[in-house]
Order: C-alpha cells, then structure tokens, then sequence
C-alpha cells in the first residue's frame, strides 16, 4: 500500500476512534471528576507507551524540538483536556462533536498566517458559515439530562478545538524527524504529570465510587484513542498536508451522532438540526476551491533519522 493509501486508512480509524471517545467521555464524566477520568486515560496510555517507547524513540532531542513538544502538549491534551471534559459536562457528545467540525477550517486559517499557506476567500465564507452553525446549534440548545448548559459546554468545545489547532500545526512541523507514536508517547507522559495534581485534588474532595461501565470507557479512552487514534491521526498528518489530514475530522460528527444516538438516547432539535446543516455547508464551501501549493520551509532542521 502506497503512502497516500496508508495514510487515508490511519486517517480514517482515527475518525472513527475519536467519534467514539466522546460518548465514552460522556460515560465517564457522568460516574468520575473530569480530571480524574483525563488522568486515568493518560496514565493508560502511558503505561502502554512505556512498553513500546524504546524501539521508536529517535536518536536525540534538539532543544528547539523540546520546546515545540512542551508547546505540543499544553495544547493537547493539557488545555485541550480540560475544556472537553468539562465541555461534555455541560452539553452532549452529538453537540461537541458537531462543533469539533469547524476544526480543519480553523487548521487552515491557522495555517496561513503562521506556516504561509495560501487561504482562499471561499474558504473565508466558508469557516464564518460553520462558526454561525456552532452559534445556532449553542443558542438553540435547551438544558435537559444530556446537556445542562450546552451554552457553557459548547464554549468550552470550541476552545478546546483553538488548542486542537495549535496541537496539528506542531505536529506538522514535528512529524519530519519523529515516529507519529513517540509524539503521542510526549503527550501521554507530560499529560500524567500535569494532571497528576488535579486528579488527587478531585479525588480528595469528591465521593468516588466504583463504576464497571465507566472504567471500561477510561481504558477505551486510554489505549483505543489516547494511543491508536492518535497514533493514526500524527502519522496521517506525516504523511500528507495539515489541512487534508484536518479535513478527515469531518467524520467525527458523523460517527458520534449516531454513537449517541443509539447509546445515549441524544437527539437533536430542528433548529439545532439547521444549525448543524450550516457547519456541514460551510465545511463544503471551505472544500469547494482549495489551491495546492508547496508547503514554504518552516525552519526545522531534519534530523538524519534512519530506523532504529
């Protein structure tokens, strides 16, 4: 199998994985303190990551490059975990996957003014049509037993996806001198550490009680998405462009709606529906002209990396 071909499939699994993770998030968010279940998925995959870790791990680590993973990891998952998990909190996993949507529009504004990448003026359109679809799928929403404050919850997506965007443009410039899994190992590890502290900070002050459901969701959490899907998704994005390896986030809303709907019982009302309708028209505006151009060099130097 070809690059472009390898890298379609890893894409692809990790949509799936991570369409997923947010009613498993959901699930356990409902029985345990947001920071404990981030905790627990982290330190899951930390955990598998130490097994493998010493057959991928590159050769040597630059002090630039170690900045760039710090910077990698406050995003995601460090301030990317907080937001979401205590977006789901406060509204459905159908909703915050619908506004995870808006994300490769954001890649590729975000992409333009800091790696020069040319943007087109429909793209433009594009990305103000689906941010006024997360603004009706927020106003429209009304509390109920699966989103008590989707205004709060779904403010608290979209930041998370500010951080998303920021985690895929170093990941892009990282995934040229690093195995996609060493760069989800960084994460795993640094993510462990910080939320180490707020983890034993909820556990002290809230009633944990044994819950076999959402326990299997942290472990589904830890090693299907936390290891796999973003194991998938950096190789991916080593493999092909930034803004085409964001567009396969389109199908996240795609399988986290159904997941939702047949596992959760969520549903969506009909001004939330056209809400929703405008974020998928605005996603197909962004794609409707996009012009390939070669990446400009973003000053990384490429460390002679051969296979270990």
């Amino acid at each position: 199998m070809n690059g472009n071909g390898s890298a379609f499939l890893a894409l692809l699994l990790a949509m799936i994985l991570w369409g997923s993770s947010f009613v498993a998030m959901k699930i356990a968010v409902l029985a345990y303190p947001p920071f404990v279940v981030v905790f627990g998925r982290l330190l899951v995959a930390s955990a598998f990551f130490y097994l493998i870790l010493s057959r991928i791990k590159p050769r040597r680590l630059p002090r630039e490059h170690l900045k760039l993973m710090l910077l990698m990891s406050a995003f995601e998952p460090c301030l990317y975990f907080i937001c979401e998990s205590y977006a789901l909190k406060y509204t459905s996993a159908s909703l915050a996957s619908l506004i995870v949507s808006t994300m490769p529009l954001m890649v590729g504004i975000a992409a333009a003014f800091f790696l020069g990448e040319h943007i087109s003026l429909l793209t433009i359109a594009g990305f103000i049509t689906a941010i006024s679809g997360v603004v009706v799928l927020t106003l429209a929403g009304n509390p109920d037993l699966h989103s008590p404050n989707p205004i709060l919850g779904n403010t608290l997506e979209f930041l998370a996806m500010i951080m998303g965007t920021g985690y895929t443009l170093i990941v892009r410039l990282l995934s040229r001198d690093y195995h996609p899994f060493f760069m989800a190992a960084v994460q795993s590890f640094a993510g462990s550490l910080f939320f180490l502290p707020l983890a034993l900070w909820q556990a002290h002050t809230h009633e944990l009680r044994w819950d076999p459901y959402a326990t299997g969701a942290v472990v589904f959490l830890g090693i299907m998405v936390s290891v796999i899907a973003y194991g998938c998704y950096n190789y991916g994005v080593a493999k092909t462009s930034a803004a085409r390896a964001a567009a396969f986030i389109n199908l996240i809303p795609v399988v986290s709606v159904v997941m939702g709907w047949a596992l959760l019982g969520e549903t969506l009302n009909s001004t939330q529906i056209f809400g929703a309708l405008l974020v998928i028209a605005g996603i197909m505006m962004s794609q409707g002209c996009r012009e390939e151009r070669p990446e400009r060099a973003v000053g990384i130097s490429v460390i002679d990396e051969t296979s270990d």
